[in-house]
């Protein structure tokens, strides 16, 4: 009997302790297509999607991008229950579509599950409880090339794990707490028939011998008192359940119209200072005049006209960083008024350049590529004098194209790189007449170079410079030098004056031809004191074409 008793007690107190634990509620399983895609899918379903009951709404982004431009409402529930429940934990994981090369969709799914994570840790949720990854381009949720699967494929998985390591969804926590109400009714109902087995026992002592009966009511009244005890226990343990039961079932308190419509201001908000953060546009208009002097300058002064413009793209390193990819477009206009004292007056002197820039500009990490086309539309009336003593006019206009590239190394306040052109469409007629016959036409030639560049700042002052050896075909200078200063300067980064100085300006003579010239400049461009504080595309100082006027 003591061993039945034992046997019956042990059953009825066993109680899985892991019972005790259960998940707090998550969001409710959303739609797989944002509000974006809504008027698209009215036709085109798609099928055979996976959706577990454990599953999130999937947050989806748009081509290259990492804002949140939708889920805001879900996110918002997962932060409070984040929140309320700091031992859960979620693991974050984002998607590319299949276009592109791994190494940037691996980091742009990065980029994806940091944005899912930021704006978590943004309403409630601690960077301990989160998890990010990125899986690329690798786990396609469809494998089809069409606008919707792209849109599918292009999204941000979340899982919530409980502290039991769990994955849990709204529907396995409603089943467990049904699962504990059901066994501690059960439990229960044990004891009331235990105590029914000890009421027939009671009944079948008085048949016993008084010695016998002394003995097991002795025994029996010790083992009623381990089972009430046992009992407190069960009834105490089935109040926790129900206490943690009832607190399970609490719903975070719905959004009014008005939260929901501020937050999703807030959101959009966001999104847009970060865009316009990351693809912020610079541009630099100018103008400048001064003399011109020594013995192989074209005309008495020059005059210019300029501007410049530097447009980033792609994301950037972090969240107020431009992108560090980058187009670039320099424009100049630069005239030579001729030297009536060292020309004739009967001819049109002078000399100007039109020159237009266009490329590329990539920063990765300090070090910085630039790939450029160079044109150049150079109009000239020169009075010559060739070897023989003949007097020659020349006049006419000559379009030329090279191309150019650079490398710099960007660090803190000084940007450091070599540079080198090439023309492409190099060589170009002009018109000439003499006094005497002329039996070899002239011409103009594009004239390759390779150098140095700098821009730095030192005392809030803006260096620019570059220095150049320049390949010409006339025997004995056949590389002549070519550089430039230019030092701007002023109280406000949006209107600075300069000062800049050029040796051999663009057109290469056997003798040098120096210009100095004062102006000023208007625009946000990117100042050298800001190159170590940003990872973004800086500006790239580019070298003028230079060309030379030969004889066939």
């Amino acid at each position: 009997m003591k061993t039945l008793l034992s046997v019956l007690i042990a059953s009825a107190i066993t109680i899985p302790l892991s019972a005790q634990q259960a998940a707090p509620p998550v969001a409710p399983q959303a739609p797989r297509q944002s509000s974006q895609q809504a008027a698209q899918s009215s036709s085109q379903q798609i099928e055979n999607t996976r959706a577990k009951a454990t599953d999130w709404e999937e947050i989806n982004f748009e081509t290259n991008q990492a804002v949140i431009v939708d889920g805001f409402p879900s996110l918002l529930r997962l932060a409070d229950l984040l929140k309320t429940h700091p031992t859960y934990k979620v693991k974050i994981i984002g998607h590319a579509d299949q276009r592109g090369s791994n190494r940037a969709n691996d980091a742009l799914s990065r980029r994806r599950a940091e944005a899912v994570s930021q704006f978590l840790q943004k309403y409630g949720a601690t960077a301990a409880q989160l998890e990010t990854s990125g899986e690329g381009r690798k786990s396609p949720e469809e494998n089809a090339r069409n606008r919707n699967a792209l849109f599918v494929n292009r999204r941000v998985v979340i899982t919530v794990t409980a502290p039991d390591g769990m994955e849990i969804g709204d529907g396995s926590i409603n089943s467990a707490i049904e699962d504990f109400i059901t066994y501690s009714r059960a439990q229960l109902a044990k004891i009331d028939g235990m105590n029914t087995q000890l009421q027939q026992i009671q009944s079948q002592v008085g048949n016993l011998n008084t010695s016998a009966i002394k003995q097991d009511t002795t025994q029996i009244r010790q083992d009623t008192t381990t089972l009430k005890s046992d009992t407190a226990a069960i009834k105490q343990d089935t109040a926790a359940i129900k206490q943690d039961t009832g607190t399970l079932v609490q719903r975070p308190v719905p959004l009014t119209s008005e939260q929901t419509t501020q937050i999703a201001h807030e959101a959009a908000d966001y999104a847009l200072t970060q865009s316009a953060l990351r693809n912020r546009k610079y541009s630099l208009v100018g103008g400048d005049i001064g003399p011109m002097f020594s013995h192989g300058r074209v005309g008495d002064y020059s005059a210019e006209i300029f501007g410049k413009a530097l447009i980033p793209f792609g994301n950037g390193k972090g969240p107020d960083e431009t992108g560090n990819h980058g187009v670039q477009i320099d424009g100049d206009w630069v005239y030579v008024h001729g030297d009536a004292r060292r020309n004739s007056p009967s001819v049109a002197n002078g000399l100007s350049d039109a020159i237009f820039d266009v490329g590329l500009a990539n920063r990765f990490g300090h070090m910085e590529l630039g790939t450029f086309v160079q044109f150049d539309y150079a109009s000239i009336g020169l009075n010559q004098f060739l070897p023989s003593g003949a007097q020659v006019f020349s006049r006419g206009g000559a379009f030329m194209a090279a191309g150019v590239a650079s490398v710099s190394y960007v660090f803190n306040g000084v940007s450091l790189g070599v540079f080198g052109a090439k023309g492409f469409k190099d060589t170009s007629n002009v018109t000439s007449t003499s006094v005497s016959a002329l039996t070899t036409p002239q011409y103009i030639r594009y004239a390759d170079q390779a150098g140095v560049n700098m821009a730095a700042t030192m005392r809030g002052v803006q260096f620019e410079s570059s220095l150049a050896f320049v390949k010409r075909l006339v025997r004995g200078v056949d590389e002549q030098p070519s550089g430039m200063l230019k030092l701007s300067f002023g109280s406000r980064d949006n209107m600075q004056f300069f000062i800049e100085g050029d040796v051999n300006t663009t057109l290469d003579t056997p003798y040098y031809g120096d210009r100095l010239v004062f102006g000023v400049q208007f625009g946000n461009w990117v100042r050298a004191r800001n190159y170590g504080t940003t990872k973004g595309v800086t500006p790239v100082t580019l070298p003028r074409p230079h060309y030379e006027l030969l004889a066939r």
